[in-house]
């Protein structure tokens, strides 16, 4: 089996989170990282249609805009 930890963390393991969102800040600050997030944003025309219906579906269900968005939809 592996290697047991000292002390049992209950929830969740502090070191692995601290270690993890350190790798997440140097990707994100990386050119690879801020490729793929440019990318990310990026969507394809044949997702245009399925997109637009999950948002209208989603306004459909909400009981209004978030005051604290800075771009309330156009739409």
């Amino acid at each position: 089996m592996g290697k047991q930890s000292p002390s049992n963390h209950g929830e969740g393991n502090p070191e692995a989170a601290d270690q993890f969102n350190a790798a997440e800040r140097e990707f994100v600050s990386s050119a690879r990282g801020k490729k793929k997030i440019q990318e990310g944003a990026a969507v394809r025309p044949e997702e245009e249609a399925d997109l637009a219906r999950s948002e209208q579906l989603g306004r459909e269900r909400a009981k209004g805009d978030d005051p604290e968005l800075e771009h309330p939809a156009k739409r």
